[in-house]
C-alpha cells in the first residue's frame, strides 16, 4: 500500500486548460502531487495506512479483500473503522447528490508545512449554479503547537428545473497570501445519471 503526504499545487493555467478540454478531462483529473520538499507548498493532507483502511471499509471491502492491500498478515475489523467515503483525507472532493435538493458534509485535516508556522489560511470557494458550499471554520489559524487543523465542507444542492446537468465542478482554494492550495470539487446528481449509480 502506498501512503504519504498529498500536497496540493497551485492551479495556475491548468484550470483554463481543463475547462477548454471539457468535462471528461475534469472527471479524469486529480489533485496534488507527492513532493520531496513540501514546505514550499504550504499545506498537506496526511494519509497513512489507517486512513486508507477506513476508506476501504467505507467502500464495503471485507477483511480478506483489505488484506490484499495491507499484505502484512493483519485482519481488519471494519466495525472498528467508522468512516464515510467522503471523509477520506484527500485533497479532492467528490460529491454525489441523490436528488436535486440534498445536503452532504465532508471533513478534512490539513497540516501546515510552510515556513511560517503561524500562518492563517482563508478559502475562496467556486461553486456551480444551484450548489451552495459552506466551509467551516472560515479561517485556519496554525501555530507551532497546532500545525494540523480540521475543517468541514457542507455541499447543498438547490437545483431548479432549468439546471439539469449530470456533472458540475468547483473548487476550494486556501491561501495565506503566499501559497494557493487548491482542491477541485466534482459534483454528480444520481437522479439524472443512472450510470453513476452502478
Amino acid at each position: 500500500m502506498v501512503v504519504g503526504k498529498i500536497v496540493l499545487c497551485d492551479v495556475g493555467k491548468t484550470r483554463q486548460t481543463m475547462a477548454e478540454k471539457g468535462e471528461a478531462v475534469k472527471l479524469a483529473g486529480g489533485a496534488g502531487a507527492i513532493v520531496v520538499s513540501p514546505e514550499e507548498y504550504g499545506l498537506v493532507y496526511d494519509a497513512d495506512v489507517g486512513h486508507y483502511i477506513d476508506f476501504l471499509c467505507a467502500l464495503g471491502y471485507n477483511a480478506k479483500q483489505i488484506a490484499l492491500f495491507t499484505n502484512d498478515g493483519s485482519v481488519t475489523d471494519c466495525s472498528q473503522h467508522a468512516s464515510s467515503v467522503g471523509d477520506h483525507n484527500y485533497p479532492a472532493f467528490s460529491v454525489v447528490f441523490k436528488s436535486d435538493v440534498a445536503v452532504t458534509t465532508q471533513r478534512r485535516v490539513v497540516t501546515n508545512v510552510g515556513k511560517n508556522a503561524r500562518a492563517t489560511y482563508t478559502p475562496r470557494v467556486t461553486s456551480p449554479p444551484g450548489v451552495h458550499v459552506t466551509v467551516k471554520p472560515w479561517k485556519l489559524q496554525f501555530s507551532a503547537t497546532r500545525p494540523a487543523q480540521e475543517y468541514t465542507v457542507t455541499f447543498e444542492s438547490r437545483r431548479t428545473g432549468s439546471l439539469k446537468k449530470k456533472h458540475a465542478f468547483g473548487s476550494i482554494v486556501w491561501t495565506e497570501g503566499v501559497h494557493r492550495v487548491a482542491s477541485p470539487i466534482a459534483f454528480t446528481w444520481l437522479a439524472n445519471n443512472p450510470v453513476a449509480e452502478m
